[in-house]
């Protein structure tokens, strides 16, 4: 071995960290911290812009109104016009029954990250991990019906 290849003298490697997004910068600097609120407004977003309208009505199904309306009141400027209106529609429109199997927002994001995987949309599922806290990844990863593959990406993020 050369001199100049010791082990010991190799600088150590350590992957980049990925960028964060423009609107967590900007939400860090208003509330220092992450919420789920921001994560599910980015999935709503990225539903939309796929074309999936029906995936995020379910979605939207799947949250509590009280979620609902924390995203309408924390979110505004992120969610965009298409996104609001669709939330404020779902809003006037809801059952109550849907309250009572109104899942946590947390576990309503998990599901759809485990279809998107399923499809392949692995960009999309990473724009929404940018999203969350380092408590809220820690929380998704422990989600037993959170797919493996899922799990790992949020060690990215954290």
């Amino acid at each position: 071995m050369y001199p100049d290849h010791e082990l010991s003298s190799l600088p150590e490697y350590r992957a980049p960290r990925p960028r964060p997004s423009r609107a967590r910068a900007e939400v860090d600097a208003r509330t220092c911290g992450m919420s789920c609120m921001h994560a599910l407004a980015e999935m709503l977003r990225q539903l939309y812009a796929a074309r999936q309208g029906r995936a995020a009505d379910v979605l939207m199904d799947r949250c509590s109104r009280e979620a609902l309306e924390k995203l309408l009141r924390e979110s505004s400027a992120f969610l965009g016009s298409r996104v609001r209106y669709a939330v404020e529609d779902r809003l006037r429109h809801r059952k109550p029954q849907l309250d009572d199997t109104a899942l946590p927002t947390i576990r309503a994001i998990a599901s759809v990250l485990n279809a998107w995987l399923h499809d392949g949309r692995r960009l999309a599922i990473r724009s929404v991990l940018r999203e969350l806290s380092d408590e809220e990844l820690k929380e998704l990863a422990a989600l037993p019906e959170l797919n493996d593959e899922v799990a790992t990406m949020t060690g990215d993020f954290s």
